[in-house]
């Protein structure tokens, strides 16, 4: 099937699945249109054990959608538009951060998106381990930990476009909103540092040095980044019409999908990096930068329910059995008590200092809105197949099948409930001035 034809079904399944959700159901988008992806999947998959469809069509149609090359990607080939998807993404909710509203929480957001990145990594692998030790399997430590890296960040399309239908306190908002995208860059440089680490080479010429691999592919597009983003500011602010301002931006990202693979650079990492850069110039905030932000405002939730539609379908190609349902259900508690630890260290210090306003019902709800998604499948299909382990079997099918249940368990369970217990807080918080 050509990439026209399978554009126009995607493209047209999420519009119908979007409709659906917003005339019938009424839930938020993502979640509206990845439960369609996964009612879909499920049912072919139902209809093909009991011989009522071959399911090989629908199989070749979810491959052929490349989702690891079109978010994060691919292997050294060079090829134009790898990882542009998830470039896109994160330049545009780069784009849209207030920069002071970050800078009022930046001590924390920059602890989240470093040390709490390599925490919840570190914290989900080891209790992984613990589990897998019980149930008598032998895993290397490095394989958790490449798991554990791919379950760190947090989804920021999810979190900010539920937090915006809640009433979430600001301050909350402000601290997920600059953690979800940070950690996005991070969790993929870490995650591009241990696949060079696991198999000694980088998808880069480089591959007998994968250090020096590993430093062009993260290093590289964060200095490629700025520089595209000074260059977009230097010609955004002599314009004067927001056309120009959104083709400017627009030609920034296309250019960052071409360049980047040919150098060998991260391409959501050189993204994000341009549209935080971009994100701080002052014709932005110009009325006619104002609607160039709004156009990047919804391509980024249209991208968005066609990515949480993907990620619906993947469940059609990958192998699920009880035994793999089962092993993914703990990892949530692992992630969301691990996510506490890493919230409560910083906030605690604070405390002690009595330097901080958020309360301990607020750092609950930051746990709870630690949703994950499409970053974390994209670095799982990415997962090189020569890594194996003990039964020959490869790293890459155990830890997709495992992600995309946590991702899909993640956003409904969390994603469902994150309104509730935010009007909860927010209830609590206006007790406790009432009687202050």
């Amino acid at each position: 099937m050509d990439g026209f034809t399978i554009l126009t079904i995607v493209v047209g399944f999420t519009a119908i699945a979007a409709w659906a959700n917003e005339r019938f159901v009424r839930l938020p988008s993502a979640i509206g249109v990845m439960l369609a992806g996964v009612a879909v999947s499920v049912g072919i998959i139902a209809a093909s054990q009991v011989g009522w469809v071959d399911d090989e069509a629908a199989v070749e149609l979810v491959q052929s959608l490349h989702f690891d090359t079109l978010l994060l990607a691919g292997h050294g080939s060079g090829t134009a538009g790898q990882g542009i998807l998830l470039g896109i993404l994160l330049f545009a909710a780069a784009l849209q951060i207030e920069p002071a509203s970050v800078s009022r929480r930046i001590g924390l957001i920059i602890w989240l998106a470093t040390i709490g990145v390599v925490l919840t990594a570190i914290g989900t692998a080891f209790g992984y381990q613990w589990l897998l030790t019980l149930g008598g399997y032998d895993v290397q430590i490095e394989h958790l930990l490449l798991f554990g890296v791919i379950l760190a960040p947090t989804d920021p399309v999810a979190a900010l476009s539920l937090l915006r239908r809640t009433s979430a306190p600001v301050k909350v908002r402000e601290v997920i909103t600059g953690e979800s995208l940070f950690n996005d860059g991070a969790s993929i440089i870490l995650f591009l540092f241990l696949v060079a680490f696991i198999t000694g080479n980088s998808s880069t010429p480089l591959e007998g040095h994968w250090l020096l691999g590993f430093a062009l592919e993260s290093v590289g597009g964060i200095v490629v980044g700025i520089v595209l983003g000074l260059i977009g500011s230097a010609f955004i602010g002599s314009a004067r019409g927001a056309s120009v301002i959104v083709l400017v931006s627009l030609s920034l990202v296309l250019l960052v999908g071409v360049l980047a693979p040919q150098l060998y650079l991260s391409c959501p990492v050189t993204c994000a990096v341009a549209g935080l850069v971009l994100g701080r110039s002052k014709a932005l905030s110009r009325p006619d930068g104002r609607l160039a932000i709004g156009f990047w405002g919804l391509v980024e939730q249209a991208l968005t329910a066609m990515l949480f539609l993907m990620i619906g379908l993947e469940l059609l190609a990958v192998h699920l059995s009880w035994s793999a349902v089962w092993w993914s259900l703990p990892v949530i508690p692992i992630l969301l008590f691990v996510r506490f630890i890493a919230l409560s260290i910083p906030w605690g210090v604070a405390k002690l200092m009595n330097r901080t306003a958020i309360t301990l019902d607020e750092l609950v709800l930051m746990t709870w809105c630690g949703l994950r998604g499409g970053v974390s499948i994209a670095m799982a299909i990415a997962v090189p197949v020569s890594i194996t382990v003990a039964d020959d079997s490869t790293l890459r099918s155990h830890a997709l099948v495992t992600t995309i249940l946590v991702v899909i368990a993640s956003v409904l369970i969390q994603g469902l409930t994150v309104g509730r217990i935010a009007k909860l807080v927010q209830r609590r918080a206006d007790r406790r001035a009432a009687t202050a």
